[in-house]
C-alpha cells in the first residue's frame, strides 16, 4: 500500500489559488492508497461555497475514499486540523490533544484501518508545534500510555505528518529514533519537503513500527506541487506484517535503533 502525507495549506496553493479539486487529482496521480493531510480547512473563510468549506468531507466524496477528521481549533467559524483519506475502510478513529498553554491548539489523529487479509492498521496523522519546547512536550505525550504505548494498540502501526522539525537532531529525534524506524531512511530515500519552492527541511516524515516494512519512500517535487501547497507531498510504499500483542509493546518499549 502506498501512503502519503503531506501538509496541503488548507488548499491554498504557492499560486494563490485554493484549490482542493488539484489536491485530490495529485493524491490520484500519485497512486496513493492512504493519504495523511495536516492543515485541512479553510481558515480565512475564502471558499464560497458551504461545502467546500468542510474540505475533509469534501475530498472524501471526491475520491470515493473513507474519511477520518480531527480539527484541533475553529477560526473564523471553520474546522481546521488533521484528515486521514482511505481505500481501506477505517474501522475505528481518535483524535488526540497535543496542546500546549498558550500555544496553536495541536492534534494528533489516529484512524485504524480495515486491510484486505483481515489485517489492521494503526495510523497517526500529527501537526507539531513550532518552537522546540513545545515539541518536546508534545513528545512526550505521544509516547505516554495514553497514545503511542497504549496496551491496546496490537496492529502494525505509522506516525506521520509535520513535525515542524527545524534544527539539528535533539531529544525529539532520538526519542522517534528510538521507539520507531525512520521510512525514508530505512528506503535510503531522504528529501527535503519545505518550502516546497526551494525545498532544504525536512519537516514532513513517516515513521514506523517493527511489524511494518517499508519498500521505497520518496518525495513528489514537481511544478503542480510545487504550486499546490508550501509543503510538498511525501510518499511511503509499505507492508504491514502480522506482529503479536507482546512483540509490538517491546517494539515501543525497547525501541529499535534508527540511522
Amino acid at each position: 500500500m502506498r501512503l502519503v502525507t503531506w501538509n496541503i495549506h488548507g488548499g491554498l496553493g504557492r499560486d494563490g489559488r485554493r484549490d482542493l479539486a488539484r489536491i485530490a487529482a495529485l493524491l490520484h496521480d500519485m497512486k496513493a492508497d492512504v493519504a495523511a493531510l495536516q492543515e485541512v480547512g479553510d481558515a480565512h473563510r475564502t471558499a464560497r461555497e458551504t461545502e467546500l468549506a468542510d474540505q475533509a468531507s469534501w475530498l472524501g466524496r471526491r475520491m470515493g475514499w473513507f474519511v477520518a477528521y480531527g480539527p484541533n481549533l475553529v477560526l473564523r467559524g471553520e474546522p481546521y486540523g488533521n484528515a486521514i483519506l482511505s481505500r481501506f475502510p477505517i474501522v475505528h478513529a481518535h483524535n488526540y490533544d497535543l496542546s500546549v498553554p498558550n500555544r496553536e491548539p495541536r492534534g494528533c489523529l489516529r484512524a485504524d484501518l480495515e486491510l484486505p487479509g483481515r489485517q489492521q492498521l494503526h495510523l497517526f496523522d500529527l501537526h507539531l508545534g513550532l518552537s522546540g519546547g513545545e515539541r518536546r512536550r508534545q513528545a512526550a505525550m505521544l509516547f505516554s500510555a495514553d497514545l503511542l504505548r497504549d496496551t491496546a494498540l496490537a496492529a502494525p502501526l505509522v506516525l506521520c505528518g509535520d513535525f515542524n522539525m527545524w534544527s539539528l537532531p535533539g531529544p525529539i529525534l532520538r526519542l522517534l529514533r528510538g521507539a520507531l524506524r525512520d521510512a525514508a531512511v530505512l528506503a535510503d530515500r531522504r528529501r527535503a519537503t519545505y518550502p516546497s519552492a526551494l525545498p532544504f527541511l525536512r519537516l514532513d516524515r513517516a515513521y514506523v513500527d517493527a511489524a511494518v516494512e517499508v519498500t521505497d519512500s520518496g518525495v513528489v517535487n514537481d511544478p503542480r506541487t510545487r504550486a499546490a501547497s508550501d509543503h510538498l507531498p511525501l510518499w511511503v510504499d509499505l507492508e504491514p506484517k502480522p506482529v503479536t500483542v507482546p512483540e509490538r509493546r517491546a517494539g515501543l518499549a525497547v525501541g529499535k535503533a534508527g540511522a
